[in-house]
């Protein structure tokens, strides 16, 4: 976190919190009434300087990708109407430059440039054969490659039915790895390893009798190749003696972190329960470590995001041990409750892709927006 170009930006509001002194700077509602940041997995932000995110019109339910330069000399906004989703939870992938995105819409995958946004490139599909004529639910959750760059990993929700799959991306050709008829979702490709990814099993509703399953071991590891599918510690059982390990992703030295809402984040070797240990005993939710490892950010009470359970941003540097309140009390917002899961509106926080800046989705003012 340092002193931003965006106190010079068009588009942003400083905002400084109370209690810390960090001042944040919030995206003012240029597209919609509801802006969020890219879900924690994956930047928002990449080396272009363009900042992409994802806008909704209630009461619709879908989101749209946008994107913002932070350049106060050139604030340009590209909206995306034609990403329209009105499928669940398909979140954007930036590529490595930061100038294009790869964007699911129903059965396919886009490649967006904001050079040319209006002649988007299809590079993948699904198979009619995985498809079989039913009904798709979700193409993939979050957009995630592997560490060398060959395959896209796919999460595919059809019926009673979750596809892992890969994509060629030289070619756009599919692979289907495994099925399974528990939810496996939020793959996360390794970033030390090609060969690896974390996927989780979570709570699902069966679409026919609306009965909910119970996830059991939420973070499992697999492998491209086939050879690898165990849990990090099958012990680790969600809402037992304690456990409430949920939200994972991968440090950059190939060891698995998430949180734990009750005792804060945990990191752990793949291969070694033993080896687990808690990093930030800060009860959160969501969670994320910086590129380099040494910095983590989460958020806390997003569920409730009310004054009497106030939602929360914040950082730490784990080298000095430092503690800061990027928001210290999240202010309400105009979303109902009985609307807010509907939506995903919570801050997910997490880093650019050099590490620079902090995104999150805010509240503070008074509408959901992008926040850095």
């Amino acid at each position: 976190m340092h002193e931003s170009p965006l106190a010079d930006h068009p588009h942003f509001t400083p905002w400084t919190d109370p209690s810390s002194g960090v001042t944040s700077y919030v995206l003012n509602p240029v597209l919609g009434s509801i802006q969020r940041a890219g879900y924690f997995i994956s930047p928002s932000l990449g080396p272009s300087g363009d900042l992409w995110f994802e806008v909704a019109y209630p009461p619709g339910r879908g989101f749209h990708v946008a994107s913002i330069q932070l350049d106060p000399a050139q604030p340009t906004v590209t909206s995306l109407p034609q990403t329209w989703n009105p499928i669940e939870a398909m979140n954007f992938m930036l590529d490595n430059d930061g100038d294009a995105a790869f964007i699911p819409i129903e059965d396919r995958i886009y490649r967006f440039d904001l050079r040319d946004p209006t002649h988007p490139k299809e590079i993948f599909r699904l198979p009619q054969e995985i498809a079989e004529g039913r009904k798709l639910r979700r193409l993939v959750s979050d957009i995630t490659s592997t560490a060398d760059g060959k395959y896209f990993i796919l999460d595919t929700w059809i019926g009673n039915q979750w596809h892992i799959g890969l994509v060629d991306r030289s070619d756009g050709s599919y692979q289907l790895l495994s099925t399974f008829s528990n939810q496996h979702q939020h793959p996360v490709a390794a970033p030390h390893d090609p060969n690896l990814f974390i996927i989780n099993q979570g709570h699902w509703l069966d679409p026919t009798t609306g009965r909910k399953t119970e996830m059991q071991v939420r973070i499992w590891v697999m492998s491209i190749d086939g050879t690898v599918y165990r849990p990090i510690d099958p012990d680790l059982c969600f809402n037992r003696n304690g456990n409430q390990a949920c939200h994972e992703w991968w440090t950059p030295q190939g060891n698995i972190q998430y949180c734990n809402y009750n005792s804060g984040i945990v990191e752990q070797h793949p291969t070694d329960p033993a080896s687990a240990r808690v990093v930030w005993d800060r009860p959160s939710t969501h969670g994320m470590c910086s590129p380099c490892g040494r910095y983590l950010v989460c958020d806390v009470n997003p569920y409730h995001w009310s004054d009497s359970k106030p939602c929360q941003v914040h950082f730490k540097d784990l080298e000095s041990g430092k503690e800061t309140a990027i928001v210290s009390h999240m202010p309400a917002h105009h979303i109902p409750q009985s609307q807010v899961r509907s939506y995903h509106i919570d801050p997910h926080p997490h880093f650019s892709a050099d590490g620079s800046y902090v995104i999150f989705t805010s509240s503070l003012l008074g509408k959901p927006t992008v926040t850095c």
